[in-house]
């Protein structure tokens, strides 16, 4: 089955403009998030998907694969179906276009998942080892799963919710969702031509829209941590990080 891997990238990010072509040691955030996912033993071809020309232009510029997508698409997710429609991938990867150090081993698990289990339709992959800080932060997504590491709710809310307060849990059920997706393809063009549904709209998840109508999402646990880049807190801090690691 041919894995084809997909980074959506666009311009206007709201809390940090130009997000994609912002500098990190040298090279822009796109080219690292790039060349981190070439490092992934699965996938077999790798696409940016944007519908900025700069971001184009730019990944051209380091050899990257590229693709323009229309602007008026909502959402990250539906670039990638987007440029999978005319690619013959059976499996697709939504990798985040602001996650330049996602270690490439939890993609490839998470690819694996849907190699292993030809009716599932999704993988997904979160952290153990929730922080009490980021289990009260909604900006840090939680993810209860069942007996076969399957979603039972992303929220980003605290849960569960411990009613007996003198109950002591040694270790917290919610996991750190990490923002990525592997699709089944046929399954992703279904995906997004289902209504935005309720859970969704509320949470501002659209993992929950394959929840609340009947799908499995698979869960692959890790004990990695992968920083994402979404303030310009979030920039300084990745600066600081390839100073650390001479990356």
């Amino acid at each position: 089955m041919k894995v084809l891997g997909i980074i959506p990238a666009r311009y206007a990010a709201t809390r940090l403009p130009g997000k994609p072509l912002v500098l990190l040691k040298g090279k822009t955030l796109i080219q690292r998030v790039y060349e981190n996912a070439r490092n992934c033993q699965s996938i077999e071809q790798l696409i940016v998907a944007t519908d900025d020309q700069r971001i184009y232009d730019h990944v051209k510029s380091f050899g990257g694969e590229c693709r323009l997508t229309p602007a008026g698409l909502p959402s990250g997710t539906d670039r990638c179906t987007f440029v999978a429609r005319d690619c013959d991938a059976a499996i697709i990867v939504n990798i985040q276009g602001d996650e330049p150090f996602l270690p490439s081993e939890i993609i490839d698990q998470t690819v694996q998942c849907l190699q292993d289990d030809p009716a599932l339709p999704v993988g997904t992959a979160a952290r153990i080892d929730i922080t009490e800080t980021e289990l009260n932060d909604p900006n840090v997504v939680k993810v209860l799963v069942n007996i076969r590491d399957e979603a039972l709710y992303f929220s980003r809310l605290n849960i569960p919710y411990l009613r007996d307060q003198s109950e002591q849990i040694a270790t917290h059920p919610a996991l750190a969702h990490i923002g990525l997706y592997v699709y089944r393809a046929d399954f992703l063009q279904k995906f997004t031509r289902l209504p935005v549904s309720v859970l969704e709209r509320m949470e501002k998840l659209e993992q929950l829209r394959i929840l609340e109508n009947g799908y499995r999402i698979k869960v692959v646990r890790t004990a990695r941590k992968s920083l994402g880049i979404d303030t310009q807190t979030d920039l300084d801090q990745a600066i600081k990080y390839l100073e650390k690691h001479e990356i």
